[in-house]
């Protein structure tokens, strides 16, 4: 039997109002901008990008966020280090309960306050776009990206690597070759053999924090 068929109008109208109600303040995961950035406490103001509806229709922005924590992906103190920047899109978690004690104290201890999913427990991953403006990603190579853009990147060098060096690439140094090699051979004719056109080797060293596959 139907729920409408059991309760009286009156009683549903009075369910689906508090349902409504209870909804209208329960978060779970929103887009929001990011308003400004402090990066000595790591964290974000943010605006929402969705408008709040009311009952009669019309609707009202959410009020800015303030302290919002921002997620950097880390581990074992090692960590990526992300230029954040006022504009940049974000995806908010709102947590269960209320996060403030953790946020301040890096403590388990029990809620401060009875908040559930409230406005004031968000966290912010930041690194989503619209549709209107996507990343100039092609997927054929792994790439990291600063803020000079794509055309900038180089390609990784790796130890194992061939290495070569010309005229055209060290000019000073394959002058100063031709340079000792013609002294000496001024002095001992012979002594030194032809200068070669270029360098080539390995590279016999690399990071040991970074290792590109």
């Amino acid at each position: 039997m139907k729920a409408e068929q059991i309760l009286p109008a009156d009683t549903r109208a009075v369910l689906d109002a508090q349902k409504s109600d209870i909804f209208s303040t329960f978060h779970c995961i929103q887009i929001g901008k990011v308003e400004k950035v402090t990066k000595a406490e790591q964290t974000v103001e943010v605006t929402l990008q969705i408008r709040r509806p009311a009952q009669d229709g019309t609707s009202a922005a959410i009020p800015l966020l303030v302290d919002v924590p921002y997620f950097v992906l880390q581990g074992g103190k090692s960590y990526i280090d992300m230029p954040i920047a006022v504009g940049d899109y974000c995806i908010v978690l709102f947590n269960d309960r209320d996060i403030d004690t953790w946020w301040s104290t890096a403590n388990m201890a029990d809620p401060a306050t009875t908040r559930k999913h409230d406005l004031s427990d968000g966290i912010a991953i930041v690194g989503i776009n619209p549709k209107t403006s996507p990343l100039p990603m092609d997927g054929t190579f792994v790439r990291i990206l600063g803020t000079s853009g794509p055309g900038a990147e180089k390609e990784a060098a790796r130890k194992g690597d061939a290495v070569a060096s010309t005229a055209v690439e060290a000019a000073a140094f394959w002058a100063w070759v031709v340079t000792v090699s013609s002294v000496l051979n001024s002095l001992v004719p012979g002594s030194v053999p032809s200068v070669p056109s270029s360098l080539t080797g390995k590279i016999t060293g690399g990071s040991s924090e970074v290792k590109i596959g």
